[in-house]
């Protein structure tokens, strides 16, 4: 009679380790090019850092993890438009909380970009923000520019300003432009919607998604590969190809660390490559409230200089908790967001989720001048996903690092061709850290492996 540890074993062309945006769109390319297919995902669901959530109390898919599509990345919009999926355009008008006042975007962003600009001129040598911001933006006039961009790096890249690439910020900051510009997105029916487009039709061609399969080792030889899982008992499972999706924050993790998946023989070079690229912490509370309070004109002539709230989106306050809150238009709900990324999120990590729906009323308290018993009278529900005590992430999403412009190529790069890396870490086509990212990285490694041939 076999052990437990003999477990069945299953042989497939290709293996794919985790069920996200780069392990469905690679499933669906190579089903779509006739290969047999597997995806092990140790969650329940699919979808990884794409966190859809369907709770009628919303009156709205709420989305815990990615939220926005940005810009016009190809391998989203092709997608979007082969499930015939809804996005409409989110509006960009930005407030900023500064003393006792809210201040239009107009003002912000030229604060901002006292320090941001400059970093197009910082030289051939690459140094980390906070000592790009040390050695060229000090003075007496750029504090408040050197706060608010600050709180920029550590919400928009998720990023501890000691560690992120100045470099890299720089090219950022090429690619966004004017950020009152940059067109960004979301779906009507939800990133989820997505990624069961491509669930579907993965399924359609006989791929096999098998959830509550934890992957804990990898053994391979050129043209070989077995994966062990834990979850209803151990299985191993046999292919030619393997691809891995698995978030940096787990690549990240010492090989005898719980939670760590081990290769043998063992990735020094992958190894080396993930601790060269930075992975950010998220901690993010959706709130619904009773009614839209912020449209209260009332409130608008106490807190502002002119205008109303009526029509703004993104709320900034860097003296806050959670200092970036956003609402739901172009849809009118009594619906905000508060995010917190970076130093910030790593610190509410470990809070109970009464303790940050607490943190996140004191930080909307803050940032419209309203008492916090006020906002917890008309508080109703409160979604949150907590990413960096995520198991099967310890985080968002990544950032380049110091003089790490060559880590996720190296991060990316096929071994033997039989072990193929994907996800929004290993892009390195200027989409990292997106969605779209992941669902370019999956697609590329899919053609890696038909390139290999029968």
């Amino acid at each position: 009679m076999a052990s437990s540890d003999q477990a069945a074993r299953q042989q497939t062309d290709v293996v794919i380790v985790g069920a996200g945006a780069a392990g469905m769109a690679a499933a669906y390319d190579l089903a779509e090019a006739g290969r047999s297919v597997l995806v092990l995902e140790a969650r329940p669901r699919i979808g990884g850092r794409i966190l859809t959530l369907h709770d009628p109390a919303f009156g709205m898919p709420v989305e815990l993890g990615a939220e926005f599509v940005h810009g016009s990345p190809p391998a989203t919009w092709n997608l979007i438009r082969r499930a015939k999926l809804v996005a409409h355009d989110v509006p960009f008008q930005q407030w900023e909380r500064r003393g006792k006042q809210l201040i239009h975007s107009n003002d912000a962003s030229n604060e901002l970009n006292k320090v941001m600009a400059g970093l197009a001129r910082i030289g051939p040598h690459d140094m980390s923000f906070a000592q790009y911001l040390r050695k060229h933006c000090q003075g007496r006039g750029l504090a408040h520019a050197r706060r608010m961009a600050t709180t920029f790096v550590e919400g928009f890249d998720a990023a501890d300003p000691e560690r992120i690439s100045a470099k890299s910020l720089a090219e950022e900051q090429e690619g966004l432009a004017d950020l009152e510009h940059e067109k960004q997105f979301r779906l009507q029916a939800g990133y989820g919607s997505l990624m069961e487009h491509l669930y579907a039709g993965a399924k359609r061609k006989n791929v096999k998604v098998v959830l509550k399969r934890v992957v804990s080792d990898v053994k391979w030889k050129p043209g070989s590969v077995e994966i062990s899982c834990v979850g209803h008992g151990r299985k191993t499972y046999c292919s030619r190809f393997a691809i891995t999706t698995l978030p940096l924050g787990i690549l990240q993790l010492p090989p005898k660390t719980n939670g760590a998946v081990r290769f043998s023989p063992n990735l020094p070079q992958k190894r080396e490559a993930a601790m060269r690229i930075g992975f950010g912490p998220v901690v993010k509370l959706v709130l619904k409230f009773h009614e839209p309070f912020w449209e209260d004109r009332r409130l608008v002539r106490h807190q502002t200089l002119a205008g109303n709230l009526k029509d703004a989106v993104f709320f900034h306050d860097t003296q806050a908790t959670f200092p970036t809150i956003w609402t739901m238009l172009p849809l009118r709900l009594p619906i905000l967001t508060a995010w917190a990324g970076g130093p910030r999120a790593n610190v509410l990590s470990d809070l109970s989720k009464a303790e940050l729906v607490e943190a996140a009323l004191d930080s909307v308290s803050h940032v419209f001048g309203l008492s916090k018993q006020k906002l917890t009278v008309l508080l109703d529900k409160v979604l949150t996903h907590n990413w960096p005590a995520d198991p099967f992430s310890r985080g968002a999403y990544s950032y380049e690092m110091v003089n790490g412009s060559a880590a996720r190529a190296q991060l990316a790069k096929p071994i033997e061709n039989t072990l193929f890396f994907a996800g929004e870490a290993t892009d390195n086509t200027g989409q990292a850290s997106t969605v779209a990212g992941a669902l370019a990285s999956g697609q590329r490694a899919a053609r890696q492996i038909l390139a290999c041939g029968d």
